[in-house]
């Protein structure tokens, strides 16, 4: 989503709850493996010039 030149980037997860021991150590893998498989495709072209859309998570502002 752009907004005035700036990307938003909403991720919506359930993760562990930490109730059980190890349960952090879990939430925080599957946060890596969020952030590493992400990948957002170019879905539509603008026209003139592209502007460099972000392609994963950390490219967002």
């Amino acid at each position: 989503m752009t907004l005035e030149r700036t990307t938003f980037c909403f991720i919506c997860t359930h993760l562990a709850s930490g109730e059980k021991d190890g349960d952090e150590v879990r939430r925080n893998l599957d946060v890596a493996e969020i952030m590493k498989r992400t990948r957002f495709q170019q879905s539509h072209r603008i026209a003139g010039p592209a502007p460099h859309l972000p392609e994963t998570i950390l490219e967002h502002e």
